[in-house]
Formats: C-alpha cells, structure tokens, sequence
C-alpha cells in the first residue's frame, strides 16, 4: 500500500493493519500517523464519490503478548475526525470474536452460548422429529457453527477445548437420544464425527492442500515456505515437496501460526 500498511479486504469489510514495537514510542507515533493518514485519504475518496465512513462501526484493536500489552499506552486512533479508542476488549471481526491476547477465549464462549441456545430449542420438539431430520437441524445450526473459521482456534488451551467437546457431545446425545450419564463416544463414531482438536487439524490441512495448489488467499500462500524434499527416494519419481518450518521462540504464541502448525497438523 501507499502508506506502508497491509491490507485485507472483504466482501464489506476493509482491515489496514501494521507492527509496532510497544516500547519504542516514536515508532508507535509513526505508525498510528500512517494508519490516520492513509484513513484520511480513504476518507476523502469516499466523500468524493458520495460514501460515507462510519467511524461509529470501526474497531481499532491491538494485538500482542500481555507484557507487550502492558507497554502499550496508545488511547485512540483519529478516524473520520473522531477519537476511536483502542479496544481492550473482543472486538468481532466477520463473525469471530477477536480478544487481544488471542486467547480466542471470547470466541469460544461466542460459540458455546449460540449452540446452547440452538441446541435447547432443537431439544424442546426432538419428540417430534425424525433421526435424520435432527441431524440436519444440528448441523445446520450447531455443527457448522464449531467449524466456522475453526482453524483460528489452533493451539488454544485444553480447557477451551473441553468446553467445545461438551458442546459436541451433547448435540450427539441429542440426536441419538442418549441421557446424560451415557457413554457417547460409540455415539460420535456413528455420526464420524471428530473430536475438536482433529477437526481443526483437518481445516488446517485443508487450508494447507489449498495453498500448495495455489487456490488460496494469497495472504496464506504467502506465509507458507515450500521446498523440495533433501532426497529422492526410490520409490518417489519426482521430489515432493515439503514446508519449511519457521523457527519460534514463543510457545503459546508463536507457535500457533498458522505457517507452523501445519507441520503439526500433518503428524
């Protein structure tokens, strides 16, 4: 971009983002004058051609380890002549909730407490629908829901992870009409449903057979290293490829990118 910044974009909805290091304050002031600036132009642009931007429905969110956090004391960023103050709360962001830490602790809750709802209404006519017709409701309105955008949910804790597979479990019993108490887990091979931590390995991969075929954003093309295989073994007629790893110092962030976990999701 013009201004230095990168960009996503939507079918309505625009995202400029940059890095900043938190402790170094005229860095910080450099880039936030970037982001204005290059508002400010967007800004003029949409006047031009009779558009308005709404500084009402725009977020400004920083992302970073809790001790970068910490250090960072930027209050707002100018947009449209308005002070947008920098969130420190889940910011939603097409549909997934975004918290600073990425914690995705906020997402999770986002799912849970929808799927609860759906579940506890689908329950209240189970009597009346067929086995099959309660699969389709479930998945429509419950499964689907586990597997949006899932494969953000990489590396996050156990106990997040738990609550998700309480949320499974019970749309299995749902549909198979076991109580409570039940063992589900013959139930959950019936349905071939995964447990959560393999579906998001699964999207993963999925992002990842797309990427090597070049039929992703270019963003996650980008962010993947492909090399050729060190040896060619006899039974392979060509060397197929392989994705470089990057190497990470920090565990529980870092690692969880997504150019790293696809090694993960592959063994």
């Amino acid at each position: 971009m013009k201004h230095g910044l990168e960009l996503h974009m939507y079918a309505d909805d625009t995202q400029i983002y940059t890095s900043i290091c938190p402790v170094k304050s005229s860095e910080v002031l450099q880039n936030v004058s970037k982001v204005e600036d290059c508002i400010t132009e967007v800004q003029a642009w949409m006047s031009t051609n009779f558009l308005k931007l709404n500084a009402d429905k725009t977020d400004v969110i920083a992302i970073g380890f809790r001790a970068q956090l910490a250090k960072f004391h930027l209050q707002s960023v100018k947009v449209a002549g308005v002070d947008v103050l920098v969130e420190t709360k889940p910011v939603r962001n097409l549909g997934v909730m975004f918290d600073p830490a990425m914690t995705m602790s906020a997402q999770v809750s986002s799912i849970i407490k929808t799927a609860n709802f759906y579940l506890t209404n689908i329950g209240r006519v189970r009597r009346l629908l067929t086995v099959d017709a309660t699969k389709l409701a479930v998945h429509t309105l419950v499964t689907s829901r586990l597997d949006y955008c899932n494969s953000l949910l990489i590396g996050i804790s156990q106990k997040l992870k738990r609550r998700l597979n309480r949320v499974q479990r019970t749309a299995a019993r749902l549909i198979t009409k076991k109580c409570k108490f039940d063992s589900i887990t013959p139930e959950l091979i019936k349905l071939h449903w995964l447990p959560i931590q393999q579906r998001i390995d699964f999207k993963v991969i999925v992002l990842m057979f797309k990427a090597l075929h070049q039929q992703a954003p270019h963003y996650i093309i980008e962010v993947l290293q492909v090399g050729a295989e060190r040896r060619l073994l006899r039974s392979n007629s060509s060397c197929s490829p392989y994705f470089v790893v990057p190497r990470t110092s920090h565990i529980t962030f870092a690692d969880r990118a997504f150019s790293v976990s696809v090694a993960d999701a592959l063994t």
